[in-house]
């Protein structure tokens, strides 16, 4: 696909992909913020292609601009995904299985899912689909052709190199909807016959509309010489391997483009400097102190709290199924009670590990003894605070927040929480009176205190 994501704060948008609704899907191409998403379906994945293959945040692999993203699938890697013509590093953990599973009768769909509700902001330039994982030179040899109309721009400079019919010849392509891209500025002449001898250029600039860009001049240092030597009829002589990109104006149809050289032949040219004019700042808002932490810091705190790895294997599969519902900025202003759900389900997958750790649930809840029935372990505030304490002493709660809920408040809280759990409805088939069902109390206060307000408060 070559796709042009409008912003990098969108999550859970489905930019593509052969879907049977929300639950069910043969693959979809997603992103997430500045991370790209690869839900594949296999024999060794669930019917929803999860948990997908994420892109690591730290290498922001989604940009505002335009890309050329490319998802493989073959039983012995995985799932991979190209950026640009370059693997992205993250290897797939689902491996092995086949493609047998899918179902033929799901919907192509590009921008959103068959539901409606994962809509993409962007622009989608081309899209395609192989019966085979594509190799890297493939992929790269895609890549290389880019997409799109391309133009062959050619500055006629025989007045000022004294070579009939000489031109500068650029590949240019509107690169999004705000830039063009220019490459391989070449010297060349439509007289097959002609020879330069030695032309020297320097300093070279792109002008658009009657005035020099002010920003794009990746040419301005050029610095060469065409010669017989390495002047070809047919292809000329390439000045530079760089390409540039500068603003559209007007657009393909109106822009008009030209341009400047320090020398070029036995001409020379004294540029007067051109200075970008600084746009007036805009005052905004001012931004609340107080912010959210993201995805992968609440993960990163859960595992600290807790002292149990974001790698086990239920504790990463949720994450893996909650991370596009988990705040994906900073800004308090977007914070939403669909992302609480995604925080409670990942605080009770890592209580559940802490309760069930024979290792650390004897260090982190000294005396607590989960062996007795709910009434036993809870039935005075001693015993209700062996198993409150070491939670409100923990990272999770013990912090400087000035506006914090106080120790009394937030036990008696959790006291009520305990009692309602203890002294549930006989009607309720989960309401047993059995070491089991004391342990389950234990991961729910444990879950109430680690996803409260003092952990997702930045």
């Amino acid at each position: 696909m070559w796709a042009a994501p409008a912003n990098v704060t969108q999550t859970s948008a489905f930019m593509g992909g052969y879907s049977g609704g929300t639950a069910v899907r043969d693959f979809t191409l997603a992103q997430d913020a500045m991370q790209y998403q690869a839900y594949g379906r296999s024999t060794v994945s669930d019917e929803n292609g999860a948990p997908p293959l994420t892109t690591a945040p730290a290498n922001m692999n989604a940009q505002a601009a335009l890309q050329h993203i490319v998802l493989t699938y073959d039983p012995t890697n995985g799932r991979k995904l190209y950026i640009n013509g370059n693997f992205t590093g993250d290897v797939d953990t689902l491996k092995g299985g086949s493609l047998g599973n899918w179902d033929n009768t799901f919907a192509f769909v590009l921008g959103n899912e068959t539901s409606n509700d994962h809509p993409w902001q962007g622009e989608i330039r081309f899209a395609a689909v192989h019966n085979h994982a594509l190799t890297v030179s493939q992929i790269q040899q895609n890549y290389a052709a880019g997409v799109g109309q391309v133009y062959y721009l050619l500055f006629d400079v025989s007045a000022l190199t004294g070579m009939s019919q000489s031109y500068i010849m650029f590949t240019v392509s509107q690169y999004d909807n705000y830039s063009y891209l220019f490459d391989k500025p070449t010297f060349i002449s439509l007289n097959p016959k002609a020879e330069p001898g030695n032309i020297p250029i320097q300093g070279l600039y792109i002008g658009m509309n009657g005035q020099e860009v002010p920003v794009g001049q990746a040419y301005s240092t050029l610095s060469t010489t065409v010669t017989d030597a390495n002047y070809s009829p047919t292809a000329g002589q390439l000045l530079s391997s760089v390409g540039t990109v500068v603003a559209l104006e007007l657009g393909p149809a109106s822009d008009l483009f030209f341009l400047d050289f320090d020398v070029i032949g036995t001409h020379t040219h004294v540029r007067a400097a051109v200075t970008p004019t600084p746009s007036t700042p805009t005052d905004l808002p001012p931004s609340s102190d107080i912010g959210l932490h993201v995805y992968d810091e609440l993960n990163a705190s859960f595992a600290a709290i807790t002292g149990e790895s974001p790698g086990l294997s239920a504790i990463n599969t949720t994450y893996q199924m909650v991370e596009q519902q988990l705040p994906t900025v900073p800004a308090i202003q977007g914070f939403l009670a669909s992302q609480e759900i995604g925080i409670a389900q990942l605080t009770i997958q890592y209580c559940n590990a802490l309760v069930n750790d024979p290792a650390l649930e004897p260090t982190f809840f000294p005396g607590l003894n989960l062996n007795q029935t709910p009434a036993q372990a809870f039935g005075t505030n001693a015993g209700m605070d062996l198993l409150i304490t070491p939670l409100l002493n923990s990272p999770a709660v013990n912090t400087t927040l000035a506006t914090q809920p106080t120790d009394s408040q937030v036990r008696t809280e959790l006291y009520n929480l305990i009692g309602l759990l203890v002294n549930c409805s006989p009607t309720d088939p989960t309401c047993t009176q059995t070491p089991a069902r004391t342990q389950t109390i234990s991961k729910a206060v444990c879950a109430t205190v680690l996803g409260s307000a003092t952990t997702l408060i930045k």
